[in-house]
């Protein structure tokens, strides 16, 4: 843990058994993200030997399956473009919430020492249970669980039993793991598995996180730019946890468009699922900054009432000073002064009180998050019209 009050080099990814595993083995030095390492080790564990087994099983473009391996999106997807998002998002992740935890500590929103012994507090505690060998203990256990669920449910692997793929073999009325199918279940399906829920555990801890910073007596200026009291800064953390939600929306929309592509689904019918999850994950994301809404609420109030006393002041004594109507030469005089500016200026600092939000975070941000989880399913649009049509039709409506 850093001393000294300084947290740039934090990182909340890092820690737990995966991380002393990688240590261990040498995948991963310490202090060190390593990442073309781990990306080349996890393909080659999770994509490359689904890709020979499926080709020795002789199921790689295997005509006579209504889905062989080749023409399968999920294995692509999740393990060449998926995977090692999650491990990239490590490098853009960590920054993001170091910065956080540094700007907080040094603006001045943590008043007296009692709070910032707090906020120390806080901090050692996130770094203690993202340290935490239970934690992946649990998430080991869950997705052995997963595995044993999906056992025990084969039969409803496919859309039909007449449905075959490069997962299954029927043995009569029974369907079978190929040897492809078992190593993506017992061993790539399972490590995507632990490394996206562990990207969940620390997306929880960071709200954890927030709601004990929430509870501290933060020092709140009304009139600062961010409009959230010097807490603007807090979507910067919000914001780096929509790679995770950006990932997973992805293999959603590879789920979907298999759906569309050999089930009776249809595109209009996949629109609410996508939405219901692009609306899902905003709010998930912006619920833990509700956390600070009581506290950003009272400075608001409170700044509306100070600077609306100090408001009546400045303009009564800028009113007797100078809407005399005797006086000829006011307008003249009022010219070479920094009166009328002075104000102006506070007319605006006024309007910065005044339009305080009850979250760290703007309306903007959350349409900009909205726009970034839409993308993974835009190319659903393809599983209904060709891309040439589409091309055709945004050719049309320019010209």
């Amino acid at each position: 843990m850093q001393g000294q009050d300084s947290y740039n080099s934090f990182r909340i990814s890092s820690g737990g058994l995966i991380t002393r595993f990688f240590n261990r083995v040498k995948v991963q030095r310490p202090g060190d993200y390593s990442i073309r390492r781990r990306i080349v080790l996890f393909i080659t564990v999770c994509w490359l030997p689904l890709f020979i087994l499926s080709y020795m099983e002789g199921n790689l473009l295997n005509n006579k399956l209504d889905l062989p391996f080749l023409y399968d999106l999920k294995p692509y997807i999740r393990y060449l473009i998926v995977l090692p998002l999650l491990i990239v998002a490590e490098t853009i992740i960590d920054p993001l919430i170091a910065y956080v935890l540094q700007s907080i500590n040094n603006s001045g929103i943590i008043g007296d020492e009692k709070d910032k012994q707090q906020y120390r507090l806080a901090i050692k505690k996130l770094d203690a249970r993202k340290n935490s060998v239970i934690a992946d203990i649990v998430i080991l256990i869950v997705s052995l669980s997963t595995i044993m669920s999906f056992l025990l449910s084969l039969e409803k692997l496919d859309v039909s039993t007449d449905f075959t793929n490069w997962l299954v073999v029927h043995n009569g009325s029974d369907p079978t793991l190929t040897y492809t199918g078992w190593w993506f279940l017992l061993v790539s399906s399972p490590l995507l598995q632990i490394i996206l829920f562990r990207w969940f555990w620390r997306f929880y801890l960071w709200g954890e996180f927030l709601y004990r910073v929430s509870r501290i007596n933060l020092n709140l200026q009304p009139t600062h730019p961010d409009l959230s009291g010097g807490l603007g800064i807090l979507k910067n953390g919000e914001n780096a946890f929509i790679l995770l939600f950006f990932s997973l929306g992805i293999m959603l929309s590879v789920s979907l468009a298999e759906e569309i592509i050999y089930t009776d689904m249809t595109f209009q019918m996949s629109i609410p699922i996508a939405s219901a999850y692009v609306i899902t994950s905003i709010i998930l994301m912006v619920f833990p900054m509700f956390f600070f809404t009581r506290q950003l609420i009272i400075a608001r109030v409170k700044g509306r009432v100070k600077y609306g006393a100090l408001g009546y002041r400045l303009s009564r004594s800028f009113d007797e000073k100078w809407a005399n109507p005797e006086d000829l030469s006011n307008g003249d005089e009022l010219l070479k002064t920094a009166d009328a500016s002075a104000v102006c200026d506070y007319s605006d600092i006024y309007d910065v009180v005044g339009q305080m939000r009850i979250t760290p975070v703007s309306i903007r941000t959350h349409i900009t998050q909205a726009i970034a989880l839409i993308v993974p399913f835009l190319p659903l649009v393809f599983t209904e019209w060709a891309f040439v049509d589409v091309f055709k039709r945004v050719l049309d409506t320019l010209i």
